[in-house]
C-alpha cells in the first residue's frame, strides 16, 4: 500500500520562509524559541525541517528540565 501525500501542502509559518512544513508545534512551545512567525495569532505552527532543528536547539534545556520534573 502506497501512502498518499497530503493534498494541501502546508508551508512553514516562520517569517521569510516558504518551504514545505514537516512538523506542527503548538504556539506555546514556539514562544520559548527565537523564531519569528508570519502570523502570531495561529494556534498551531507549521515548521520546515530547518526551522524545526532551530526550535529544538533553542529549547533543548527547557525540554530536558521538563523531562525531569
Amino acid at each position: 500500500m502506497v501512502s498518499a501525500k497530503r493534498e494541501t501542502a502546508k508551508t512553514c509559518d516562520v517569517a521569510d520562509c516558504g518551504k514545505e512544513a514537516e512538523r506542527s508545534i503548538s504556539l506555546k512551545q514556539i514562544s520559548k524559541s527565537s523564531l519569528k512567525l508570519k502570523n502570531p495569532d495561529v494556534r498551531g505552527v507549521h515548521l520546515c525541517k530547518e526551522h524545526y532543528k532551530t526550535f529544538k536547539k533553542d529549547t533543548k534545556t527547557s525540554r530536558e528540565l521538563d523531562h525531569y520534573y
